[in-house]
């Protein structure tokens, strides 16, 4: 399960295409949340679709044989103290696996924001502090990738809270940066 965003160029044009062409964006959501909670509501409708077509074509082209379902899922965010709307986010979504077919929408759902709760925490330092989404290395990625993911296991290892933090620590002490590089790392039984 995962999300298809912005930055992957053909295949987000694709798969929107696909569910506007089913109608999926005119049509009523399939389950709708609301949510109270840290002085906001937040109300997050889901569209599920079977990929059938869309499905052999993604195993065809990318090598996903998998992909069961997708769909979109809009989310509107207000404060709490406001009647409009703050914001209005859609994002499309891409499922595979066996058993999903007995999922109901309100279990996609909460199986997507539970994959999403997880790419919070493990992407966004990545995303946010690396700036990984706008460095696009084609087929060096995965190689790049994995470097920036040695370099914040380096600098975690200094203790700071924050990765800003330890980057600004190593960049004011370049020894601490060559003392993280050749330390040897504590190996957990």
């Amino acid at each position: 399960m995962g999300f298809v965003k912005g930055n992957h160029g053909a295949l987000y044009t694709l798969v929107e295409e696909w569910l506007d062409a089913r109608g999926v964006p005119s049509r009523e959501p399939d389950h709708v949340q609301m949510d109270k909670g840290h002085g906001r509501l937040e109300r997050r409708e889901i569209w599920v679709e079977p990929a059938q077509a869309l499905g052999r074509y993604l195993a065809q082209e990318y090598g996903w044989v998998e992909v069961r379902f997708l769909g979109q899922v809009r989310r509107y965010r207000r404060p709490l103290h406001q009647e409009a709307w703050a914001s209005v986010e859609t994002v499309f979504w891409i499922a595979g696996g066996k058993g999903l077919a007995a999922l109901t929408p309100a279990q996609f759902q909460e199986q997507l924001r539970d994959h999403w709760a997880i790419e919070n925490r493990v992407f966004y330092v990545r995303d946010v502090t690396m700036d990984e989404d706008h460095l696009h290395g084609r087929r060096i990625g995965p190689a790049l990738s994995m470097l920036r993911n040695m370099a914040l296991n380096c600098l975690r290892r200094l203790g700071l809270p924050y990765i800003p933090d330890a980057r600004r620590a190593v960049v004011a002490q370049p020894r601490r940066g060559l003392y993280l590089l050749l330390q040897e790392p504590a190996l957990e039984n």
